[in-house]
This record gives C-alpha cells, structure tokens and sequence, in this order.
C-alpha cells in the first residue's frame, strides 16, 4: 500500500504553501508564506513528505496521528447547520450505525437534521432524541436500493451550512443533480461500492462521476480506499481520510464483567448480519477442523441455511446462534470470547466497526486481505492476523494458531487496545469531521 494516502491527509502536499495554508489558518498562523514556513504545521508536512517512501507501517501511523492532532482543535464554531443524508437512519447496519453516531455527535453544538429513506409510502418528519429526521417513503427498490420519488423534491426544499451524503446512495447523488439543496459545502463520504451488481454500477458510475465532481470534499474511512477505488483516485486530491470511530466509554464497562472459568476450548465471537458478504459459511466450514467454540450475534437472510451447514458439520454442540443482543449481553461476549473473526469475503465490508470494538475490549482479531479498510483497522501481525478472504486453508491455520498461542493472543489483543485509542474513537471521529467542514468552508 502506498504512503501516498498518509501524505494526502495534509492536503496534497505536493504544493504545502497553498495547500496547508487552510489548516495553518484553523490553527491561528498567518496564512503569508513567511509565517507558514515557522509554523508547525509546515514542519510537520516537511517531516510527513521525508516519510514519503517509507514503507513501514509504523511510519505510516506516525504521518496519520500527527495529521489527526493537527486536524482537531479549532478556534470557535462556523458551522451552525448541518444535513445528513442517509440510506436510512435506523441500526440497519454498519454505515448506518455511523451515521447515527456522527449525527448524534455533532448535534451537541450545531442543529443537524437528516434527510433518509423508508419502507413503505408518504413522507414523515419526527423528532429522534432532538434531531429532526425526514423520511421519504419508499415503495420499491432498484438492486436492492430504495427509490423514492418525492426524494429529489424534499432534498430541494433543505438549507444548510453544510450537506453530507454517505454513499452508496444512488438517489441521493442523482437527486443532488436534479435538485441540490441551499448549501454552502457539499460534503460525500464513501462508505463503499455496491459490490453484489457490477452492471448496476456501470449503468450509474457517469451519474456518480457528475455528483462527486460537484462534491467539494470527499470523505473516506481508510486510506486503501483511494487507492483501490476508480472513482476516488481520480478524485484523490479532494479526498480526507476520516476513521470512523466508537463511543470507547460504553466499553470501559467490560473491566467489571468477570469471566466464566467453566470454559474449556478457546471461543471464538463473530458480530454481524448475516448476509452473503460477511463470510460466516467460510468460518464455520474452517471451525470443522479447529478445537474451539464459536459464537455468531446477529441476523439476516442467511440464518437458516447456515444453521443448517452448521448441523450437517457435527458442530451443534460448538456453535451457537445468539441473534440480536442488547449492549450489556454483548459486552459479556466480548469478555468471554479469546478471538474475534471478521471474516468477510467482499468490498462491501469497507470498515468492520465490529472489529474497533473487540479491539477496544483488547482482543486479538482475525480479518481479511480486502481492498478497503478492513485490514488496515487490524494490522497482520500486529494486532491479530490478516488472511485471504474466502481461503478456508488459510483461515483455519490463523484459528489455530491463535488458539493454541495463549501469549500471542494477549500480546495482538494489547496492541489491539492501544491503537483503537488512538485511532478508532468517536470522539476523534466527530471532532475531524466537524473541523473539515469549517476548514473547507
């Protein structure tokens, strides 16, 4: 993986006089290129460029959490209102998880509204915990996302400082070309690509040129995504890089859960939907060959039919179905269990928050060599061990060797902890991405 994704977290440093210029600004330093040149900020961006070629991992996370602190701290607040446009806004998944989770962040010191998508007809407007959300109805879908046709019409009547759309969000873009809202700074953040239709995205991809063209900042989670992504690495330089994060103090709860003594085999915990991308058949079929247990929280589609591969494996007796777990069940899992898998075979996972919050409860992950942010969120060999997605050989070999090397397991699990401190918290989360919005306005 290129360094080139680390330095452009500085704004393209290529041309550090007028483009850190703006961050110099948010940081009280005259823009003149005298004073920038005394800065911090221009010494740091002579630093980041000398690390350029390095190719160590540890360098690249020195260029990125410098570049984090530079980013956050600001001197008073210019935005006032902000609409976030969304798929939908319930706990439907991962994106919209973060979603949630920025909005309610960032409602502590602006007014925020959403603008999302429902089932079913007609359009409403409630208040959720103090923000006001308008769902536009949504009778069918088109590759299984929502079209809604008074969507274009309710996105026009909006007005804000700020409008950030989270693809993919196929209406969204096309509504903001018929029909943008009064906004002072268009902001996207890919999330990822519709992976499961390929002649889906060819027929939309000139429509999503269009919009991220008219985009003035583009937000991604990780920095592989630039690089493995057509439509944002010919877009690079309109491109941050923002981690989404987790609200770490819920998890601080977890010290005072005792764990069982009663268990004998090392249990392994995987959290999520289970839909075609997550992989739980590939780790089921590599548990065959493992001593250990498994437990899988969530549902979806697939329950029944991976019910079923489970029982015609002989693993009734190893694996067990939680469904849905409310926090306080779930964090007793997260105490339980030696090794969390996440082991998705497909770009749809472009992130794995699942991942942050076992990592945050210091256990050791196992993950897969996708092109987005998975492996970046755990580092092979440092934090847990990375594997090819869908090789069954290869993730019953991690498995096991996690289950048989106690030291290890703390040792990855430790490293885990600490660099979801650093990296992974919402509060870091919500704090970068309100001060783009100010630095960009």
């Amino acid at each position: 993986m290129s360094t080139e994704y680390y330095t452009l977290l500085a704004a393209n440093l290529k041309t550090p006089v007028n483009s850190l210029s703006r961050l110099a600004i948010a940081r009280g330093v005259s823009p003149g290129e005298d004073k920038l040149r005394q800065s911090h900020v221009y010494e740091f961006a002579l630093t980041a460029e000398s690390l350029y070629f390095e190719k160590s991992v540890r360098f690249q996370d020195i260029v990125f959490s410098t570049l984090y602190d530079l980013t956050i701290g600001h001197s008073g607040l210019l935005v006032t209102n902000i609409l976030q446009v969304s798929t939908f806004f319930t706990h439907h998944g991962g994106v919209e998880k973060s979603v949630n989770d920025l909005v309610h962040g960032l409602k502590l010191d602006h007014d925020v509204k959403v603008l999302c998508t429902r089932s079913g007809a007609g359009t409403t407007v409630e208040n959720e915990d103090g923000v006001e959300v308008t769902s536009v109805g949504s009778a069918i879908s088109l590759s299984g996302r929502p079209v809604a046709l008074r969507f274009p019409h309710e996105l026009r009547r909006k007005t804000a400082d700020v409008v950030h759309y989270h693809l993919p969000f196929p209406l969204a873009a096309g509504s903001h070309l018929l029909a943008s809202p009064r906004a002072k700074l268009s902001v996207a953040t890919w999330h990822h690509d519709l992976v499961r239709n390929p002649t889906f995205n060819r027929c939309i991809k000139p429509m999503m040129e269009a919009f991220l063209d008219r985009m003035d900042l583009i937000l991604v989670t990780a920095p592989p995504m630039i690089e493995h992504v057509e439509l944002l690495y010919r877009r690079r330089k309109k491109c941050r890089v923002v981690p989404l994060g987790i609200a770490h103090h819920h998890f601080e709860k977890i010290d005072g859960i005792q764990k069982s003594d009663s268990q004998r085999r090392p249990m392994l915990l995987f959290v999520g939907r289970l839909v075609y991308y997550k992989g739980c058949d590939v780790l089921i079929k590599s548990l065959a060959n493992v001593d250990a247990d498994l437990s899988i929280v969530g549902e979806g589609p697939l329950e029944n039919e991976l019910k079923e591969l489970v029982e015609s494996l002989g693993l009734a007796e190893r694996v067990k179905f939680y469904g849905r777990l409310p926090d306080d069940q779930l964090f007793i899992l997260y105490k339980e269990c030696d090794i969390f898998v996440l082991p998705s075979t497909l770009p749809t996972e472009c992130f794995g928050l699942v991942q942050v919050e076992a990592m945050l409860c210091g256990k050791p992950i196992i993950n897969t060599d996708l092109p987005t942010g998975v492996p970046w969120v755990s580092i092979h060999n440092e934090t847990g061990i990375t594997v090819p997605p869908a090789n069954i050989p290869a993730l019953t070999a991690a498995l096991d060797k996690l289950c048989r090397n106690e030291e290890l397991r703390h040792r990855f699990g430790q490293a885990a902890k600490l660099r979801s401190m650093n990296f992974f918290t919402l509060e870091k989360h919500v704090e970068t991405v309100r001060n783009l919005y100010q630095e960009y306005l």
